[in-house]
């Protein structure tokens, strides 16, 4: 018996450790994959984050800012910067408002008032100076015209659907949301899942003959 057991013991032992190792690298290739696919993520999502970021600049909320003598555009982006059109029209006079709606967006495109022909109001933008209606971002234009009290105004929808130049509180002046909410996605943990059970022989020798370098 005492035989046995001395005999059986080295091999328990030689037995514990080889189940030991093998856990033990399988966990570590494991570990690899994931570390790998995370900067490999990571790359993709600093590439994303720039043209995300390039794209909003492109896309802002316009609004209109009348103090008692003056009248201006505000041209807020997503990245909190404001750039703001001064106006030659006076608040007094009444002013006409030309917006196009687009692309889930309405912009702000002229300004100008009652003795100023069309032709020569002020273009807020120098992309919006003519404006191919023939785009399938474009869906219509409008002129919306009134005296501005001062505040802060914007392009609203009333209570019968419509359209129309509103008045806001500075505390629900509207914001762009500044960034897309990352989610998890179940194609990914697939295709992670994948590659754990594919773990073969090769990738435990490479391992292996990693520990020496």
């Amino acid at each position: 018996m005492l035989r046995f057991t001395r005999a059986i013991v080295p091999t328990l032992l030689t037995v514990a450790i080889v189940l030991g190792g093998y856990f033990w690298m399988r966990e570590e290739i494991t570990s690899r994959i994931y570390r790998e696919k995370l900067d490999f993520l990571a790359s993709q999502y600093s590439a994303l984050a720039e043209q995300y970021n390039a794209a909003v600049r492109q896309s802002a909320i316009t609004e209109l800012e009348v103090t008692a003598d003056a009248v201006a555009v505000l041209v807020r982006t997503v990245d909190g910067s404001i750039r703001r059109v001064p106006t030659p029209f006076s608040p007094k006079e009444e002013l006409y408002v030309d917006y196009v709606v687009g692309n889930g967006r309405i912009w702000i495109r002229r300004v100008f008032d009652a003795s100023t022909p069309p032709g020569r109001a002020l273009v807020i933008d120098p992309i919006w100076k003519t404006v191919d209606w023939e785009s399938p971002e474009l869906s219509y234009g409008k002129a919306i015209y009134r005296t501005l009290q001062p505040g802060i105004w914007s392009i609203q929808v009333n209570g019968s659907g419509a359209l129309s130049l509103e008045r806001v509180d500075s505390s629900r002046v509207a914001v762009l949301q500044a960034s897309p909410e990352i989610r998890t996605y179940e194609e990914m943990q697939i295709a992670l899942d994948a590659e754990v059970k594919s773990i073969g022989t090769e990738d435990f020798w490479k391992l292996f003959l990693g520990l020496f370098k």
